[in-house]
């Protein structure tokens, strides 16, 4: 009898060891220093998860582009993989697709501004319509979500393979234009300062709605339910939104939204997307105009972030 309480004992405490087992993550980004707010997010989200899900690991994937990315996630050539994509229903053709329901910047990607080519850059501040803009290039990565966007708005895309060669485009004047989420440009900008001629717009902005999700293999399952659990935790507690701002805020102030034109164009690939994923959506220039309160509810938030 003693026996037999010390097998079920033993048997207790392994399959305890299984269930709490250390889950491990793998991010995958274009470059290093690209997905640094997407990192933090995931990271802020296994660790709300940590006390009902237990220990995780979370690596950062190899640097490749955009789809090698989703390739390596469709073969699910490492378990628990994700990577950040814009939506689009083609990524769920294979079948083998799913995402994690929550727009991970916020939305934020959708409002772009531009870099310009020194060329273009007195021309183009007269534009008055998209018909004007549409007189000008646009260079983008092979591959990207919005290119497709910008094409069924009437502009005319020019696709590249590698990042830093869509700046050298754009300031040569190669290209018109290389437009960046808001919150992007001013990071890259800053990086590249001593590239010559590299300059943006301050007159206008293209607005689209283009929710970008957290995309893995359907056999990583309880990887994404978790992800999503802990993101909806963080979001009701504020710790998204701190982070968001921790990264952000310069760019909502560098980007002076509120005296650009806006542009508005439409995105087929979203129309039988629910729209459950607004509800987390920001918008720019009200939260320049109502910073007050959730500014302040984030002083201590470098402290308590892990």
């Amino acid at each position: 009898m003693r026996l037999l309480s010390m097998i079920l004992i033993a048997f207790s405490s392994l399959s305890s060891t299984f269930v709490r087992a250390e889950l491990v993550v793998t991010f995958l980004t274009q470059e290093a220093n690209s997905g640094t707010y997407t990192t933090e997010l995931i990271k802020l989200a296994l660790e709300k998860t940590r006390a009902s899900h237990g220990e995780y690991q979370l690596i950062i994937g190899p640097e490749m582009p955009h789809i090698r990315r989703i390739a390596f996630v469709q073969q699910n050539s490492s378990p628990n993989s994700f990577t950040l994509r814009a939506y689009d229903e083609k990524w769920h053709a294979s079948g083998n697709l799913t995402y994690v329901n929550f727009p991970i910047d916020l939305g934020a990607l959708g409002w772009r501004i531009c870099f310009v080519s020194p060329q273009s850059k007195e021309k183009i501040k007269t534009a008055k319509s998209l018909d004007d803009l549409r007189n000008y290039s646009i260079v983008q990565g092979l591959g990207w979500g919005d290119n497709k966007i910008l094409r069924e708005n009437g502009f005319r895309v020019i696709e590249l393979d590698g990042y830093q060669s869509l700046f050298q485009m754009v300031a040569s004047g190669r290209a018109d234009l290389f437009c960046r989420g808001f919150n992007e440009l001013p990071i890259e900008y800053a990086a590249r300062k001593e590239m010559g001629n590299l300059i943006y717009d301050e007159s206008f902005l293209l607005y689209y709605k283009m929710p970008y999700f957290l995309y893995t293999n359907k056999a990583n399952a309880l990887a994404k339910q978790r992800l999503e659990k802990g993101l909806e935790i963080a979001y009701a507690d504020g710790s998204i939104m701190c982070l968001w701002l921790d990264k952000f805020k310069g760019s909502v102030e560098f980007s002076n939204i509120g005296r650009r034109k806006i542009f508005q164009l439409k995105n087929s690939g979203i129309l039988n997307l629910s729209t459950d994923y607004e509800k987390y959506v920001i918008d720019p220039l009200m939260l320049k105009q109502d910073k007050s309160a959730t500014y302040d509810q984030c002083d201590g938030f470098k402290t308590l972030h892990p």
